[in-house]
C-alpha cells in the first residue's frame, strides 16, 4: 500500500485519480483472472469518468486526462474523447461546440 506523503495529501483530484488509474493499468498481467480483469477495466472506466467530471485547470491535469482517454495509438473511450476535446477548447479559450 502506498504511503500518504504531504505531496500526496495536497495532490489535486485529477492527478490523484490519474495515479490510481496508472496503478490499475500496471496491475494487468497475463496471469490475471478474467473476473479480476473485468473489475480492473470497470474501475479504470470509473476513474476516467471521475477525472473528466471537472475540466483541467493546469497543463498537468489536461495531460493526465489525455493519457487516460488516449492510449497513444487510439482513443480508448469515445465519449470521454469528446469531453476531453471540449476541455481542450476551454483551455485554449475557444467556446465548446
Amino acid at each position: 500500500m502506498e504511503r500518504a506523503s504531504a505531496a500526496n495529501l495536497n495532490e489535486r483530484p485529477i492527478l490523484a485519480s490519474f495515479r490510481r488509474w496508472v496503478a490499475l493499468r500496471e496491475s494487468i498481467s497475463f496471469d490475471i483472472s478474467d473476473n479480476d480483469l473485468v473489475r480492473v477495466y470497470a474501475d479504470m472506466s470509473s476513474i476516467v469518468e471521475t477525472m473528466l467530471a471537472t475540466p483541467a485547470t493546469t497543463t498537468h491535469e489536461f495531460v493526465a486526462q489525455f493519457m487516460v482517454v488516449c492510449s497513444g495509438e487510439e482513443i480508448e473511450y469515445r465519449r470521454a474523447g469528446r469531453e476531453l476535446y471540449a476541455h481542450a477548447q476551454t483551455l485554449v479559450g475557444m467556446a465548446s461546440l
